[in-house]
């Protein structure tokens, strides 16, 4: 488990450190005050050295898949680094992890192509690693596949990117419209998820697949009626004409499309079987109670924590609702208060345009809002 973490030159945070971890972890504060940014910065860490979806999450919060063009890559780069006067750019994630140091340091060489977009940094001395693709060790160019057929385009290097673990040195070349990124396990498993994952419909069924194939969509079904308990099953039934449909819920006794649901029902789907799937692994998820009704953030709170535990899953989930924390505390309390015990509220503020942090354990919280009706955010 994760117990303490150190991240440094990360979005706006120069140094920020979270230490006394739980297994259940709430990162509190008002819109725009670096909330996800602390959740990017944990899976940034249990990524490790594997690029590629670091690549997808912190750097471009999941738009690294569609984006094509060198010039917005290196401006998503950019967003990363909290200190952009320096060549090369610097990041570092370290870590307590089940009781040992772990330390990443990145370090970002941004390609020529930086001087095109931002003029000012050829006053910056550095070295700039080629835009040619001269770095990538390949002959021939990509092919790509279009109206008018197939056409070769020659990738464009945006970074050469080195993360060093512990004395050990990977080096990848960043490139546009494709990576050359070679498969590196990360160091933990994790998952990230978004206000609007549960929408995409390959990943809910990409879910779903995993669930029925891991013989676990049962198990998830059983959760899921207990906060929903007109919902019966969810299965994937074809059409009569053999065609793929997409997956169904079963209500009462009728089946419909999942998407035909409102988003806590989709949203819930997707987080349990996402807690089911990874087992012994951390996951981050971007502001908890979107889509949650508040009559049904009771008994959900109270699944969440229980499912969490029995899957030997951390998990760290950003909010800047006040009430979803008082009845989360309230359902872990009345449910097993030991899990109390096992909560973190970490509260970010702004003081004199500088992030402070405070981390009070989930018994520490409940007592100063049940006693004194404290203000914790």
């Amino acid at each position: 488990m994760l117990t303490s973490i150190n991240v440094k030159g990360f979005r706006k945070y120069e140094n920020l450190n979270l230490e006394n971890l739980g297994r259940i972890n709430f990162i509190l504060g008002r819109n725009n005050i670096g909330k996800t940014s602390i959740l990017e910065a944990i899976y940034a860490f249990c990524c490790g050295q594997n690029v590629v979806p670091l690549l997808d999450i912190p750097v471009s919060r999941c738009r690294y898949g569609s984006i094509q063009q060198p010039y917005w890559m290196m401006e998503e780069i950019l967003a990363v680094v909290h200190n952009r006067k320096t060549l090369p750019f610097k990041l570092e994630f370290s870590g307590l992890f089940d009781g040992n140091e772990e330390k990443f340091v990145h370090t970002i060489y941004p390609s020529d192509i930086l001087t095109d977009f931002d003029s000012s940094y050829k006053r910056i001395s550095g070295d700039f690693v080629p835009r040619t693709n001269a770095l990538l060790g390949v002959d021939n160019p990509a092919v790509y596949g279009s109206q008018q057929g197939l056409m070769q385009i020659t990738p464009i290097v945006v970074a050469k990117w080195m993360i060093n673990h512990n004395g050990n040195e990977i080096t990848e070349n960043i490139t546009s419209p494709y990576s050359t990124v070679s498969k590196v396990l990360p160091f933990k498993t994790a998952k990230f998820i978004d206000l609007l994952s549960h929408i995409a419909v390959n990943e809910t069924v990409q879910i779903y697949s995993s669930l029925k194939r891991d013989a676990l969509i049962k198990d998830v079904v059983k959760e899921l009626n207990k906060v929903f308990p007109n919902i019966k099953d969810i299965d994937m039934i074809p059409y009569s004409g053999g065609t793929i449909a997409p997956i169904s819920v079963l209500k009462d006794d009728t089946y419909l499309p999942m998407y035909a649901y409102g988003d806590g029902v989709q949203r819930w789907f997707y987080i349990l079987g996402a807690i089911a799937l990874y087992k012994n692994s951390i996951i981050c998820i971007d502001e908890i109670d979107t889509g949650f009704h508040p009559e049904a953030q009771y008994e959900f709170c109270e699944h969440l924590a229980s499912y969490a535990r029995e899957n030997n899953v951390q998990l760290f989930l950003t909010t800047h609702n006040l009430e979803f924390i008082d009845n989360y505390l309230e359902a872990v309390n009345k449910y097993d208060s030991s899990i109390l015990e096992d909560t973190r509220i970490i509260t970010v503020k702004d003081i004199d345009a500088n992030p402070s942090l405070r981390t009070l354990s989930g018994t520490e919280v409940y007592k100063a809002r049940s006693d004194f009706n404290l203000e914790i955010r």
